[in-house]
């Protein structure tokens, strides 16, 4: 349970790290002897070429990558012998594929079975190793492949079965298959049955003879010159009449690691020498030879690099603040290029153009890009170069005038010039005004009147 948890989360922090990969693309293949191209950087996510990495194709037997990492995900003794049931080679009859001649009630091992699988890439092992995973249902793993592969953020991946034979419904992409190949790579059993050239199975209670089972990968296989790469460490190969020759494979040589995918490649005689070429083996090696010929791990970024300003409100002192990147950024690039061979592009939507004091030394203020040959290799966030001190007099101003600029505040200004004023001119001027003229007005009285007083 414990596996399968962190399992699980590896798979979303793999999916999100894919999600924010690098940019870049610095390779396009000068011919159309594949349909699909598709090269990372396992170092730094990468795209070091990018040909219709989205386009859904045939896996063909790419799709075995998924069969072996469940089995060994989902099964904690390797050793376990498992007996062949009989409709995992019926299901296969007619199809003319690719197979290690395991024979019904046959006995081996399920390691035995991931080398048949991952080596010789045997159909008649997917079957009966999806059987076993699937507790004696094939179509219950079936089910186990597309929720793990969702779980990868595959999007545009679905399985019909776990050996790769065409079907509608039975496609992948390149982008796809990367994520799951990274995913894969992180297993150490994986990648020592993938990298595996020659192996050899014993004698079993129904096959008595040894198995000597060699990589279809001719990547490995120093024995082609024309195939072999000497940087490759592991691999799948693929090929029906849907997905054409196919090939996914790591490269590691001097702290560089690579990952390629090459699909629906084609099979000719491409340079007239009387033998049709697997153009998928070719342009693997072509591509990496090229990769490590080219591409170095350089410095493009730096602190002390001023990279734009940001203008400064309630500073006495500085009316901006220069803005730099965060840290120094490292970037897949080819060599010879540097910091002073790069552009720094700001992001203006998520870069601020107006900042208030204070302003402390290395707030981060925005985001900016950072290009090669028009192509952004990384990212990284723009901060304050130094610290800039808040005017008290300033502030307290920007405070009344935001005060005098509020709606509250424009609302108490007419209540009071409209009602409260009038109010006020009435108290203090108006009725002071009529006391006033009470007080000093001159009384009209009758003059019998005053005799009348003076009589009594």
């Amino acid at each position: 349970m414990k596996k399968k948890f962190f399992s699980v989360i590896f798979a979303f922090l793999f999916a999100f790290l894919f999600v924010f990969q690098s940019f870049a693309v610095f390779y396009e293949p000068e011919t159309d002897d594949a349909d699909i191209v598709y090269m990372i950087s396992l170092d730094n996510g990468t795209v070091i070429c990018d040909v219709n990495s989205e386009k859904r194709a045939s896996p063909a037997s790419m799709t075995k990558i998924v069969t072996a990492i469940l089995t060994i995900e989902n099964c904690t003794d390797l050793e376990q012998v498992v007996t062949v049931p009989a409709y995992c080679i019926r299901l296969l009859d007619g199809t003319n594929s690719s197979t290690a001649g395991i024979l019904v009630g046959e006995e081996l091992t399920v390691r035995e079975l991931l080398y048949c699988l991952l080596v010789y890439s045997a159909n008649d092992a997917a079957n009966i190793l999806a059987d076993f995973i699937g507790g004696g249902d094939i179509e219950t793993f079936v089910e186990k492949m597309n929720a793990f592969v969702k779980l990868l953020g595959c999007e545009n991946t679905h399985f019909d079965n776990a050996h790769g034979l065409d079907s509608e419904t039975h496609y992948t992409t390149a982008r796809d298959l990367a994520k799951i190949y990274s995913y894969c790579l992180q297993n150490s059993l994986f990648c020592e049955i993938a990298g595996t050239f020659t192996t050899e199975i014993p004698a079993t209670n129904k096959y008595h003879q040894t198995r000597y089972l060699r990589n279809t990968n001719s990547l490995l296989n120093p024995g082609i010159p024309d195939y072999y790469s000497e940087y490759v460490k592991n691999g799948k190969t693929g090929t029906t009449d849907s997905a054409g020759r196919c090939v996914i494979s790591s490269a590691s040589y001097d702290g560089y690691n690579y990952l390629l995918v090459v699909m629906n490649a084609k099979f000719y005689d491409y340079d007239n020498d009387g033998v049709n070429e697997n153009m998928a083996f070719v342009l693997s090696k072509e591509i990496y030879e090229w990769a490590y010929k080219n591409l170095r791990i350089r410095e493009v970024a730096n602190p002390s690099v001023y990279v734009g300003e940001a203008e400064v409100r309630l500073s006495k002192e500085y009316d901006y603040v220069s803005l730099v990147p965060e840290t120094s950024v490292s970037a897949l690039v080819p060599s010879g290029v540097g910091a002073d061979n790069v552009l720094i592009e700001i992001y203006d939507g998520e870069t601020l153009s107006t900042v208030d004091a204070p302003v402390k030394k290395g707030d981060v203020l925005g985001k900016a890009a950072i290009k090669y040959a028009g192509q952004t290799v990384a990212e990284v966030n723009l901060v304050a170069a130094f610290d800039v001190e808040r005017s008290p007099l300033k502030y307290v101003g920007d405070i009344i005038l935001k005060t005098v600029n509020t709606l509250a505040f424009k609302i108490i200004a007419v209540l009071v010039f409209v009602v409260i004023l009038p109010i006020f001119l009435v108290m203090f001027t108006v009725i002071p005004a009529k006391r006033r003229k009470k007080k000093n007005a001159v009384r009209m009285v009758n003059v019998k009147d005053i005799d009348n007083r003076k009589k009594r």
